[in-house]
């Protein structure tokens, strides 16, 4: 395997603010890591499962990557599920690859604290794509490779001085719109096919689902996602990209609500649909 090149990912970068550290091993397993600053937590303290869900995507992505070479790869399907919030500092995830075929890589990728708590799960697929030129090269060693996404030297040690992960990608939310949410394509969410990065969309998803649970069940009270299922039908490459939500159940404590995630400077095509569950924290 040799390091991604330069142009990927940017120097201000949704993986960057994970401050992503990952170890591939030539038996298609990795470990890897995120550090949980107050920039990747809610209101209510507890770790964004935006950000979660980019951890996953990007562990399982490079193994992915590695499984498809010579080829390259695209997400399918991401489905996580928490075991509650998520309040550690550190979070380890772990992934290995279920299935290697010639059309599609399937992954599993377990998500734990650095005490070793079990936190969550997710699952992911692959859609395996010819190589295009400027996708990072990715071989297949015969020793342990690792790679560091960290952030520009200016906040490399200071996660309090870093804006909140919403924030970096540009999200806002439209008013008049159930779980209304929007946000500009630019470099911070960018992946290596110049279109929105799975965890990105992963994020648009769980606010839209937990605003419009929370605006449902008429709670001042706080709503976050524990359990996201995605699947991935277009790349977003325009924008803006935008999210509405449908409330399917609603009571005082939780919710479930089906999100449409669509590139509206794109015909308005459809990018993702998202089924969640938010619980009342």
């Amino acid at each position: 395997m040799t390091d991604s090149p330069p142009s990927y990912p940017p120097a201000k970068h949704i993986l960057r603010s994970l401050r992503y550290e990952v170890e591939h091993r030539p038996d298609f397993t990795s470990t890897a890591s995120m550090e949980a600053g107050p920039h990747l937590r809610s209101a209510s303290g507890h770790v964004e499962i935006g950000a979660l869900a980019t951890l996953a995507d990007a562990t399982a992505g490079g193994l992915a990557a590695l499984a498809a070479s010579p080829g390259w790869i695209a997400t399918s399907d991401l489905t996580l599920h928490l075991a509650g919030p998520v309040s550690a500092r550190r979070v380890i995830a772990h992934g290995r690859v279920l299935r290697r075929g010639k059309s599609k890589i399937v992954l599993a990728v377990d998500l734990e604290s650095d005490q070793g708590s079990p936190l969550g799960i997710a699952t992911m697929s692959f859609s395996v794509l010819p190589r295009r030129d400027g996708n990072p090269i990715m071989v297949s060693s015969s020793e342990a490779t690792t790679h560091s996404f960290l952030p520009s030297d200016s906040h490399l040690d200071d996660a309090a001085a870093e804006g909140h992960i919403h924030e970096a990608i540009g999200l806002s939310m439209i008013a008049d719109v159930v779980g209304g949410v929007e946000t500009d394509m630019t470099e911070y969410v960018v992946n290596t096919l110049g279109a929105m990065q799975g965890g990105a969309v992963a994020t648009l998803g769980a606010q839209s689902a937990s605003s419009a649970v929370q605006a449902s069940a008429g709670s001042n009270e706080l709503f976050e996602c524990m359990d996201l299922v995605i699947t991935y039908l277009s790349l977003g490459k325009v924008g803006p990209i935008r999210a509405s939500a449908v409330v399917t159940q609603v009571s005082s404590d939780w919710g479930t609500a089906r999100v449409e995630i669509r590139d509206s400077g794109s015909e308005n095509r459809l990018m993702a649909i998202v089924a969640a569950t938010a619980v009342r924290v």
